[in-house]
Order: C-alpha cells, then structure tokens, then sequence
C-alpha cells in the first residue's frame, strides 16, 4: 500500500463529501479511522511522484520518524473530530482537506512541496477559525500566515538557485559540503516562515487573537493537532536540512529563549484560563524547537507527544467549561471541578504532567532533557528550570481556583464522550510517566534515525 493514500483519500473524500453534504460527516470520521487503520498496515517506503527521482523529482518519505508523527497527528486529529464532528457538520469537508494537508507536511521529501502543504493546510486551518465568530482574527492569522509562507518561499528560491535542487536530503547533503555562511540567510528565512505557523515569538501575534477565542473544535485543532504536525516538521528541517551555527544558531537561540521566557511571564500575569492555556502552548513550542536545535530530537519528539496530548485535554474542557459558563475567567470558573470530577482530575493531570511533575509523563520528558542539556552547560537547563518554576505556580494557582469547594459554582456539563476520552488520556499520562521504559526506548530509536540513506 502507497503512503500517497494517506493524501489523496482525504482529499478525494473532501470532493465527495461537497457532492453528499447530507453525508459529510460521516464521510470525515470514516476516513479519519481509516488513516489509523491504514497506519498499522503501511510499511515504511519512499515513494516518487511523476516517475522523476530525487534530488529532482517530487518524493514523499514515510521513514520511522514520519511514521510516528502521522500515527499521533491522526490520532488527535480523530479524537478531536470524534468529538466534533456532529456540532460542526458544515466544516466537514474543510476538515478533511485540513487532514490532507497534515498528512502531507509530514510526508513530503520536497522542500517546494512543503511549501504547498503549508498552504493547503493552512487555508483549511484559517477556516476551521472561522467557527470562533471573530473575523478579525482570522483575517490576522491570513495576513501574518501568508508573510511567513511568503518569507519561507523566499528562502526556498534562494536555496534552488544555490543547489539547483529542492529535495531535503539533496540539500541537506549538499550544505555539509559547501561553507554554511552562504546558507545562513535562506536558512533565516525559511526558519521564520516556519516560526509563525509553529507559535514562536515574535512571530505570532495571531496566536492571542484565535486560541483566545477558541471553541472545542479550533483550540485543540490548532494548539494539540497543528502544533504536533509543525513540531515534527520543524524538527525534519532542522535536523535534515537546515545547518544551524554560528550566527544564525546565535539568532535562533535568541528567538528561543525569549519565546520560552515570554510565554511563560505571559501566562503568569494572565487570569484568563484561555490566555494561561494558550502563552504556556508558546513556550513549549520554543522548548521543542530548542531540543532540536540542541541534537536531542528523542527527547523534542517525546516533547511533542506530551504537549499535544496535554493541551488537547486542557484546551478540550476549558473550551467547554467556558461555552457554558459564559466566561473562561479563573474567577467565573471557581469549584467547577468539585462538580465534575472524573473531568477534574484529568485536567489536572494534564496541567502536572504539562510543568512536569513526578509520575507524569510530561516529568520523565523533561527530566532526561535536563540531563542531556546540562552536559552542554548551565544556560538552557537554568531556562527551563526557572521558567518550570513559573509554570508550575500558576498552573497551581489555577488548579486551587477550579477545585475550590463552592455552593454557587457554575454547572458545567460535559458529555459521555468527552469524560471518557480525557479519561483515556489522562490514564496514558500516569501510564508512561510510571513505565518509562518504553518512553526512553522510542527516544533513543528516533536520535538514531537517519533520513533515509542520506541525512546529516
């Protein structure tokens, strides 16, 4: 089986489902499964588009490290339209073009074709925002996606001019060969393109405008699905292609520290649990980006998984918590859990596992991180550390507020479906923060990994 399935399905399906719009939904959550299904069967491959082979040709790469970033993204992507997908029928087939383009971001060998996927689902995405009734918004989101799209074709067109190829592996091979100063700039370019759909700062003031305002489909479509998909692939470029020193390392680590610190000052200040949620997704983000940067891709991959499993439960039950109760205040939503416990603890433990406390799977993260950074010096491991601290404070103080016991809390219902689903996930978190073996066995097989034969 082609892994070029996992792209056109959902597009033709998205072609379909206009065609039996009365069906749509349906149409999306068969497919949706279907990608899962189809994950397990797959084997691993390299599949050439138009009969043109690399550097040349169009490629898609289904390797052991794309093959774990599909399997989470359509994962969350199912949970989240499971969910969903009756309250918002209309956008069904929006979702399914928005699955497509996921699929291929993570898939495509081909820089250009990266490039495309960035569109197709990023238009789906500025869509799937349309739903939070503020245009404003959205229309900031376009303009600040397309600049960044623009500046990453820049950077691409300089890349071809100086390679006379766009496949990743070409170019990731050609740059150990040639003097990476001639490279910087391209690299710059591209990696701030790549900043504003990943939510570092100063990047992305859309970000405030469309997860502040967020429902049960977009907060976790765009904080939990769309991060993990850019987290892998910003992880791809960084580790395959682009070559990061000197000044430009300098520039990064910069960005990186200030988007950490930032967002977690952010959220500190912030009483507003969207605005909590959404500054603390900032800082992860740079986190992630900054393993990366550092060599340890296990341990940013470890990363990725634990933020997007984390904030689709946080963002999952705030967003319900403040439909009903009209506000998304700390204040507004004192004692909610106290009424709503299987709710509550999930929530919580996904809120400790996020500032990585012990028995959690977001701590053994952060834990081996730590190791690995302190052997490069005191710098980064003191970032995390401090900025932990901060995390961890309001994150309690937060918590403190929604498990007060209060007479006159607001009544909150939350369905079967979403109950069970935070359950699972939290159950997960405690999981593979007690059996950490499995954890450290994947971290270790992924810093092993090799893009296909070549790779840097």
């Amino acid at each position: 089986m082609s892994a070029v399935l996992l792209i056109a399905v959902p597009l033709l399906a998205a072609f379909l489902s206009i065609m039996f719009k009365k069906y749509a939904h349906y149409i999306l959550m068969g497919v949706s499964i279907a990608a899962i299904i189809f994950l397990a069967f797959v084997e691993l491959q390299e599949v050439v588009i138009g009969g043109f082979a690399a550097p040349y040709g169009i490629n898609l790469v289904l390797d052991q490290y794309s093959f774990i970033g599909l399997y989470m993204v359509n994962i969350l992507f199912f949970i989240v339209v499971a969910i969903n997908c009756n309250k918002f029928k209309k956008i069904s087939s929006i979702l399914l073009v928005s699955l497509a383009g996921l699929n291929g971001l993570l898939l495509t060998g081909d820089l250009f074709n990266l490039f495309v996927f960035i569109e197709i689902s990023g238009i789906a995405a500025y869509l799937i925002t349309t739903t939070n009734k503020k245009p404003l918004a959205t229309f900031n989101y376009l303009v600040q996606g397309t600049v960044g799209s623009s500046l990453y074709l820049v950077g691409l067109i300089i890349l071809y001019a100086m390679f006379g190829t766009l496949n990743m592996r070409g170019i990731g091979n050609a740059v150990n060969e040639t003097n990476a100063v001639i490279t910087a700039f391209p690299f710059l370019l591209m990696f701030i393109g790549m900043g504003v759909e990943a939510k570092l700062l100063p990047f992305n003031s859309w970000v405030k405008g469309i997860l502040a305002n967020s429902n049960t489909l977009s907060g976790p479509m765009i904080a939990s699905v769309y991060a993990t998909a850019m987290g892998f692939v910003f992880g791809r470029l960084l580790t395959n292609v682009f070559y990061v020193s000197g000044r430009f390392e300098l520039i990064i680590t910069i960005v990186l520290i200030f988007s950490i610190v930032a967002g977690e000052a952010m959220a500190y200040a912030s009483t507003k649990v969207k605005e909590i949620l959404l500054f603390s997704s900032i800082a992860q983000a740079a986190l992630v980006v900054l393993m990366f940067v550092s060599g340890f891709a296990g341990w940013a991959v470890m990363l990725i998984i634990a933020n997007g499993v984390s904030k689709l439960v946080l963002f999952l039950v705030t967003n319900i918590m403040a439909e009903e109760a009209g506000s998304d205040e700390s204040k507004a939503l004192k004692g909610v859990f106290s009424k709503n416990l299987v709710v509550g603890v999930a929530f919580t433990v996904a809120a400790l596992s996020a500032i990585g406390l012990p028995l959690f799977f977001g701590f053994v993260v952060k834990m081996a991180m730590l190791q690995g950074l302190f052997m490069n010096g005191y710098l980064f491991p003191a970032v995390i550390l401090i900025t932990s601290v901060v995390e961890g404070v309001y994150f309690i103080k937060l918590l403190t507020k929604l498990w007060a016991k209060k007479d006159s809390a607001v009544e909150v219902h939350f369905d079967f479906v979403v109950k069970y689903v935070v359950a699972a996930l939290a159950i997960l978190i405690i999981v593979f923060g007690v059996y950490t073996e499995p954890v450290e066995e994947l971290a270790a097989e992924i810093q092993q990994i090799e893009y296909l034969e070549g790779g840097q």
